[in-house]
């Protein structure tokens, strides 16, 4: 005689605190950190409806081709273009929400002290230098973009290429403010300094 399998209850707030977040450690907010990240966030809500546009894009590309029987090389490079701008911001966002990837097989077996070490030596090492390096041979690159005129090489391609070039300068600018943000709140945890915000 078959048993019924047994009845399993599922906590789904501890299986979600057992997930991709449970590697975070929060540390202390402080004045200017929550300044920074307030700044960051409204750019990021503004920023988030390109996802949206790009969802009604792809359909309306989608129909053209299937159902009217056009294709436009100029819409397909507007979808990349938009692709490159939500994922380079993306990596800004995720880096002041700790959500980025991490190893968490060792994270989890680090006490608090010393991932924030880690961390301290991640972002003035290695994220910062980038930040600035990648910027200031940007700037340049940009500008040569926008001298020539630069634009698609496809037939009927965007114009403009250096719009989607100053992508990169300006995504790394908000990644460099909210490595800077996250640092802040690093240091207060390690060093007590800028001092914590009272927790509300």
């Amino acid at each position: 005689m078959s048993q019924s399998p047994p009845h399993i209850d599922i906590d789904l707030e501890k299986v979600e605190d057992a997930g991709a977040r449970s590697h975070g450690l929060d540390f202390p907010r402080t004045w200017l950190s929550d300044t920074i990240e307030a700044i960051l966030g409204s750019i990021s809500f503004v920023l988030n409806t390109i996802w949206i546009l790009l969802v009604l894009i792809i359909v309306a590309n989608v129909t053209m081709r299937y159902v009217l029987g056009v294709n436009y090389v100029w819409i397909e490079e507007v979808q990349w273009h938009m692709y490159a701008v939500g994922f380079m911001f993306g990596i800004g966002y995720a880096l002041m929400h700790d959500s980025h990837v991490r190893v968490d097989v060792l994270a989890a077996n680090f006490r608090p002290k010393t991932r924030a070490w880690i961390e301290l030596f991640a972002i003035v090492v290695i994220i910062l230098p980038m930040c600035y390096l990648i910027i200031s041979y940007g700037i340049p690159f940009v500008e040569a973009s926008y001298n020539r005129g630069e634009r698609s090489s496809a037939p009927g391609g965007l114009a403009n290429r250096w719009m989607i070039k100053s992508v990169i300068v300006l995504a790394f600018g908000y990644i460099a403010l909210a490595a800077f943000a996250r640092l802040l709140r690093v240091t207060a945890f390690l060093f007590n300094f800028p001092r914590a915000r009272a927790v509300q």
